[in-house]
């Protein structure tokens, strides 16, 4: 029984704790969604930005930002053994097949951010490669879902048509 008290307790540990992220390992994937929407959403607005929200929940982006339908993926830096990983983030369900034009990614690390964008032909362009970072997720392919998922996002960021988000 220790053991599965040991794991309960190191799943439950927060290595953001005393930050402005304390909790968020904690929050359902559907919170964690809104809370990245609403982080970038600040982001964007202090750099000036005109941000409003999509036209609906269903609408296939999360804000137009200056006039662009626009997806928003977050994450903070994964943790594995009560510890950050910096620069290992997850970017889950992104879709081919929904109504938007850019994709902001923003990662944070311990001490820095990772915030970036990309048009959705780069995205096209991007899971056309043979390396691709992009993957399917949930089923892939074979279940016709154009949901996809990466966990390489040093390569990904260093793609020529991933620009950083103060050139946005």
């Amino acid at each position: 029984m220790s053991e599965l008290q040991s794991f309960i307790k190191d799943c439950l540990h927060d290595p953001w704790e005393g930050t402005n992220h304390q909790g968020y390992v904690f929050l359902t994937p559907k919170q964690k969604g809104q809370y990245g929407e609403l982080f970038v959403e600040h982001l964007m607005t202090e750099m000036l930005c005109d941000v409003q929200p999509a036209e609906t929940s269903t609408a296939g982006y999360d804000r137009y930002v200056d006039g662009i339908k626009t997806e928003i993926k977050f994450s903070l830096a994964t943790r594995k053994n009560k510890k950050v990983i910096d620069n290992s983030f997850i970017i889950n369900h992104v879709s081919a097949g929904k109504d938007w034009d850019r994709l902001i990614f923003c990662g944070v690390n311990t001490d820095n951010l990772v915030a970036v964008y990309m048009t959705k032909d780069s995205f096209n362009q991007e899971l056309s490669r043979p390396d691709t970072v992009f993957h399917h997720q949930q089923g892939g392919k074979g279940i016709a879902n154009d949901d996809y998922m990466c966990t390489d996002i040093v390569t990904l960021i260093n793609r020529p048509y991933v620009h950083k988000i103060t050139e946005w």
